[in-house]
């Protein structure tokens, strides 16, 4: 039997940042995946969004499960999924198809390890660290994806773009392993209903739709960023007068943005949970959408000039991203948090499957990759997301009330 971790905390935020390395490999490589396989902005947005799909549908299986299953097993099959989905392309076949299946198998990965680790962390700790640590959990998202970026810019600039994948799938093995050796099983409860049942019961719950629209929103803005990042950064580059900025490593410089953005999202997560939670949220969505507004405007101005409002925009819109899950918790009993966590992904990955590929198809309907009022129009798209979640966050703080 295994012992109960000295840290759980520790082991399952390091698991989470080893099993996130898949996660944006994709979207630190992209440009170098262009230029040698030929990809369109259609087929490349296809592809990204077939992570998303992946997730989205694969979240509220894995999630629901842990009401009724041991999370730590879970956690074991999504970090097998997620070496596989690292070895295949481009190991085994370099097609479009193989990078569909890819990221499709790397999603379920992600489904598998994400929320089932959340659920194993919290029973894990005592009750009252759970919500603390729920919004540290989901707060290390961005910490992951600047790391997912790092390791797979880093594994590129060596050995070529290839190693990214293969980088991941080594992470995958590493954080299985983690999981396996530290953390001890879970003690699901049995439940009397299906699963079906459940995620119905939640979703029916007062106000939870609005939630679940926020946490779309949210997703639809900073997952479609996140993926078309780098290549934005390219495109910038490549205008006249930023010719001294091409030898820099943007996979790299996008980065930054984790230890920024981490303690961002803690701050407004603890704000969260001290006042009014919904208020909170929606001044951390509103700002998101000033500084998009801003960065596609001033995508002709100097190179540091656009990298550095990007920052700032990718820093406003994971700065309520940590705060949005604990809002849906605190929603529903202990024995149904399963079941919430995997609407809340769904609709979260749902909302980043359609703006990747969304952002893919204006780009190419709007003059392609090389044209500025093609970016703008894309940015400019996906801000609506931040709209939508400010939205329904002061919606729902005026039902509630002062407390």
């Amino acid at each position: 039997m295994n012992r109960a971790p000295r840290s759980p905390r520790a082991v399952m935020l390091a698991a989470l940042l080893l099993n996130l390395i898949g996660f944006a490999n994709y979207a630190a490589v992209l440009p170098e995946i262009r230029a040698s396989t030929g990809l369109s902005e259609v087929q490349a947005g296809i592809a990204g969004g077939a992570f998303f799909l992946a997730y989205a549908l694969g979240s509220p299986v894995f999630a629901g499960l842990t009401d009724t299953r041991d999370a730590r097993r879970l956690c074991l099959l999504g970090a097998g999924l997620g070496i596989a989905g690292g070895l295949l392309f481009p190991l085994v076949d370099g097609s479009f198809a193989a990078l569909v299946a890819s990221r499709t198998l790397t999603g379920l990965g992600m489904a598998g390890t994400y929320m089932p680790g959340l659920r194993l962390l919290m029973e894990s700790l005592p009750a009252e660290q759970q919500q603390k640590a729920a919004g540290d959990y989901v707060s290390t998202l961005t910490l992951g994806l600047s790391a997912s970026v790092a390791v797979s810019g880093c594994l590129q600039w060596v050995f070529g773009w290839p190693a990214a994948f293969l980088g991941a799938a080594a992470a995958a093995a590493l954080a299985g392993l983690l999981v396996r050796g530290s953390m001890p099983a879970s003690r699901p409860s049995p439940q009397p209903s299906s699963l079906f049942a459940r995620l119905l019961r939640v979703a029916r719950g007062k106000d939870a739709w609005l939630v679940l629209l926020a946490a779309f929103g949210n997703s639809w803005e900073g997952m479609a960023f996140r993926t078309w990042w780098v290549a934005l950064l390219g495109f910038a580059v490549a205008l006249p007068g930023n010719e001294a900025y091409g030898a820099i490593s943007l996979a790299l410089v996008t980065a930054v943005v984790g230890p920024l953005a981490m303690p961002i999202s803690a701050f407004v997560a603890r704000r969260a949970e001290a006042g009014r939670r919904h208020r909170v949220i929606a001044g951390a969505a509103a700002s998101a959408v000033l500084v998009g507004a801003l960065l596609a405007a001033a995508l002709a101005a100097p190179w540091p000039v656009v990298f550095l409002l990007s920052v700032a925009y990718a820093c406003a819109i994971f700065s309520d991203a940590g705060a949005l899950t604990p809002a849906m918790l605190v929603r529903v009993p202990v024995t149904e948090r399963g079941a919430a966590l995997a609407l809340v992904s769904a609709a979260s990955n749902l909302a980043a499957f359609t703006s990747t590929i969304m952002f893919g198809l204006i780009l190419h309907a709007a003059g392609g990759a090389g044209s500025m009022n093609a970016w703008r129009l894309a940015i400019l798209a996906i801000t609506a997301g931040s709209v939508l979640t400010a939205g329904t966050m002061l919606l729902l703080d005026r039902r509630m009330g002062r407390p």
